[in-house]
């Protein structure tokens, strides 16, 4: 492990955070197009750009790298109950809301006081199951399960960690062992990718880096990562065909296995580059970030929301100002609520998990050993 700083101490990237509200804007984007356009034109091609199938795997590579960064590289203690406190208050509070939020308006034209009953007190709509996030059971708010991931691989997380600490080269020959057994670990690997970023973060971002042979090969890598990253829409295009299928399926790869890997490149080149970085920490794209997971978790509910009302205009006579109109409306909602989101219910509970973590006793703590 390389010797840290004396002066270190914990940082904030916000060059990261701007990634992540680029990825969240790519989901929000393709789902305003299929939801809009699945039907009327081949949207294969938009998907190249606005992939938002696999940007999601940008966000479980980078929780690794950001849930790991403080531990494994600053050597921050890392106590399990307190971490785990911290995770459910970040992701819990602003879902809860979006999935109520989709379970009433999903029985909006029959809402009445015996619904309300049969959802919350009687759970006949398993509502609850739902809501606790924990397992696949996504019927009201559709893109929950890669929330479900999100908090899986946060409730493991402290395990890949101790594993990082212990010996950083662990964890690449545990990501190998992940793609042997398949996916039955939920996408864990993804998040490890991300520790793998945090642990050779110095050499990473060291001048040195340009001297390895990944460096010198560094254009091949990342345009194999782009279509690595748009494997997906290129099946979509021109299907690999039923032997690489029945290969892929009994070895227990899917797409989101190459997609970690693309988004792995991706997460390295951005932590290398200053240029890269100069570019995402633009005030806007750093805002965006802020307010990336409340993007992610309202633009659904918000496009069908305004689809509904909206829709008799794309068919009217001017089809193309009305799309451009309800683009706009899409878009400026979405930002709206996101921030109201972030402001009013992300900062506080964030805010709350941090006094109750700091009233609580110590449990089981993983710090690395001093030499």
């Amino acid at each position: 492990m390389p010797t840290i700083p004396a002066n270190n101490s914990e940082k904030h990237f916000k060059y990261l955070d701007s990634a992540r509200g680029i990825a969240a804007l790519m989901v929000f984007g393709s789902h305003f197009i299929a939801r809009t356009f699945q039907e009327k034109m081949n949207v294969h091609y938009f998907f190249f750009v606005f992939n938002g199938n696999d940007a999601v795997s940008f966000f479980f590579v980078l929780s690794g790298f950001v849930l790991s960064y403080k531990y494994v590289i600053l050597g921050a203690p890392l106590d399990i109950k307190k971490f785990y406190v911290s995770r459910v208050f970040r992701l819990f509070p602003a879902y809860f809301l979006i999935v109520l939020w989709s379970a009433l308006y999903a029985y909006k034209d029959e809402l009445s006081l015996q619904t309300i009953k049969d959802m919350f007190i009687f759970n006949k709509y398993e509502f609850w199951e739902e809501a606790f996030l924990l397992h696949f059971h996504n019927k009201f708010y559709y893109p929950g399960w890669t929330l479900t991931l999100e908090m899986v691989g946060s409730f493991l997380m402290p395990f890949y960690i101790a594993l990082a600490i212990k010996n950083r080269k662990l964890i690449p020959w545990f990501i190998v062992a992940m793609l042997i057994i398949g996916n039955n670990l939920c996408f864990s690997y993804m998040f490890a990718f991300g520790i793998v970023a945090s642990c050779y973060y110095y050499e990473i971002t060291g001048i040195s880096f340009r001297e390895t042979k990944w460096f010198k090969y560094k254009y091949p890598i990342l345009l194999a990562s782009f279509v690595l990253f748009s494997i997906r829409q290129i099946d979509a295009i021109s299907p690999l065909g039923p032997s690489y299928k029945y290969l892929a399926g009994y070895l227990g790869i899917d797409f989101f296995t190459y997609t970690g890997i693309a988004c792995f490149v991706f997460l390295v080149a951005i932590l290398h580059s200053k240029g890269a970085q100069q570019f995402l920490e633009n005030r806007v794209l750093v805002y965006l970030g802020k307010i990336s997971y409340g993007v992610y978790l309202v633009h659904v509910v918000v496009i069908n929301t305004v689809y509904i009302y909206t829709e008799p205009y794309l068919s009217g006579p001017y089809p193309t100002r009305s799309f451009i109109l309800i683009t706009l409306l899409v878009i400026a909602a979405v930002l709206l609520v996101a921030t109201v989101l972030h402001y009013c219910v992300e900062l506080p509970f964030m805010r709350l998990g941090k006094r109750i973590t700091k009233r609580m006793k110590p449990s089981l703590v993983i710090q690395r050993e001093a030499n």
